[in-house]
């Protein structure tokens, strides 16, 4: 990841962190579409979260979980030494 990207998930890394909230399960990734640009590249993502979301840390308890099509659209650099970089993630909704 790139600013402004990494530095949001750092952060939200800490929050969580000190709210006992962890991840669980894993991410399918489904590229849909890639568009190169003078200034980066733009990768539009159907994923399926299902098996993933937020959990209690102490407890085990699942607080949420994915969805079965979630529309992600990323912004991606690249960066001095050749490799690309997600600098902006935005969630467009459900549904792909």
């Amino acid at each position: 990841m790139a600013d402004p990207q990494l530095s949001r998930v750092l952060q939200r890394i800490d929050t969580m962190k000190s709210h006992h909230i962890a991840t669980y399960g894993h991410i399918i990734v489904d590229v849909k579409s890639v568009q190169l640009t003078a200034s980066g590249a733009t990768v539009y993502d159907c994923q399926d979260s299902r098996n993933s979301g937020l959990m209690n840390s102490q407890t085990g308890k699942k607080l949420n979980r994915g969805v079965r099509q979630g529309n992600i659209k990323a912004l991606l650099v690249k960066a001095a030494d050749g490799q690309w970089r997600v600098s902006k993630s935005i969630t467009i909704g459900e549904g792909c």
